[in-house]
């Protein structure tokens, strides 16, 4: 079957056979391949050379990001039948550690784990995948054409679930009782700053203003480009970052008060180390974006860590996402594209057929902001 990835020895992606595969166990599930999304991770394995393909494998099918049909079952399998629509998760766990076993492998305590399309183990840029039931996730057959979104979601998902867990520590952040961090109002005197607008920016903004959080989102794009509008027409603010320094960045939110939530969801290590400074009290601070290259930078150490301790800041990684996530992101789908008048239609800026992966993975322009790849087109 027709694959697209990477090859020892090679760079750039290619494209390569690989044997159809086959339910080997009472429980896997085999899928055919509708679409994949592309995003950062991908476009930096490639532009970065960071290749991780296993040590008795020779290449590896690239993409994590799929919405499928279900093609046919294993005898065990109950929970999902011929014909539906589903999605996949990414990681798979070490088979050791505790949250491994209880099907959190995004918190995987060995680092042993393996992730489709990125770390050793095959991904979606290809026509079928066999894997375990406890993988695939039914999606909803009226959101299947934007169940290519689950994943990259799933990912906003987690890092927003952490800040409600965390900042629940805080009960009195405001006057209203209802705007608890875990309760449904729990946004709506709360301000965030979201950096970069790349598909996870937008994603991330997307669910704190479904939440009603005041939200400011920043990335280097003039104010009247693509991902800018996509970010006003849901409510929030946006920032054109370019040549602002952290401090300038948090001073453009001034007017909305202490900003309590940052999520950093661009890669620009620098910069979002440097804001750690401008943290308000008791807020946290939610790194998401992977740098892809070096980057040094001198900072104050002393002075971060004082911060850090004298006003109960918190700043996190938040990285991968587990099943929960996915469903998550599932339910959260139809609201988001309801809500802010088709943005996950309009954020897909670009199509290409699987044999066409050559143009899929070459440089864009600042109108681009996801690409799918229609594998077997709805």
């Amino acid at each position: 079957m027709q694959t697209v990835g990477i090859v020892r020895g090679k760079d750039g992606a290619h494209s390569f056979k690989l044997p159809q595969p086959e339910i080997i166990n009472p429980d896997d599930v085999l899928v055919r391949i509708k679409q994949a999304g592309l995003d950062g991770t991908d476009y930096g394995i490639i532009r970065n050379k960071k290749y991780d393909i296993a040590e008795d494998r020779n290449e590896l099918a690239m993409g994590h990001e799929m919405a499928g049909v279900v093609e046919a079952v294993g005898a065990d399998v109950k929970g999902i039948a011929p014909g539906e629509p589903v999605t996949m998760t990414v990681r798979r766990g070490c088979g050791i550690c505790e949250p491994c076993l209880h099907n959190q492998s995004d918190m995987c305590m060995t680092g042993l784990y393996t992730e489709r399309g990125i770390h050793k183990l095959d991904g979606y840029l290809t026509q079928f995948v066999v894997d375990r039931e406890q993988y695939v996730v039914k999606v909803p057959a009226e959101l299947a054409q934007l169940a290519v979104f689950t994943e990259p979601l799933s990912i906003a998902e987690k890092a927003i679930e952490q800040i409600k867990i965390i900042q629940s520590r805080l009960p009195w952040t405001c006057p209203h009782p209802q705007h608890t961090f875990d309760s449904n109002d729990w946004g709506s005197c709360k301000n965030a700053l979201v950096l970069g607008a790349g598909p996870l920016g937008l994603l991330s903004t997307a669910l704190l203003r479904l939440d009603g959080v005041h939200t400011w989102t920043a990335d280097i794009l003039p104010p009247d480009s693509a991902k800018a509008l996509l970010v006003k027409r849901m409510g929030a603010n946006y920032i054109d970052s370019r040549n602002k320094t952290a401090k300038e960045l948090i001073e453009s939110c001034s007017l909305a008060g202490d900003i309590s939530i940052i999520i950093e969801a661009s890669g620009a290590a620098a910069t979002a180390l440097e804001l750690i400074n401008y943290l308000a009290r008791s807020s946290i601070y939610v790194m998401t974006g992977i740098p892809g290259e070096d980057a040094l930078a001198q900072v104050d150490a002393s002075q971060i860590v004082r911060k850090i301790v004298r006003e109960n800041q918190v700043v996190v990684g938040s990285v991968n996402s587990n099943r929960t996530h996915f469903e998550m992101a599932l339910r959260d789908i139809a609201r988001i594209n309801a809500s802010f008048s088709g943005m996950l239609t309009d954020m897909i800026t670009h199509r290409y057929k699987l044999g066409d992966f050559e143009q899929a993975f070459a440089p864009k322009d600042a109108k681009h902001i996801k690409t799918v790849i229609e594998v077997d087109p709805w």
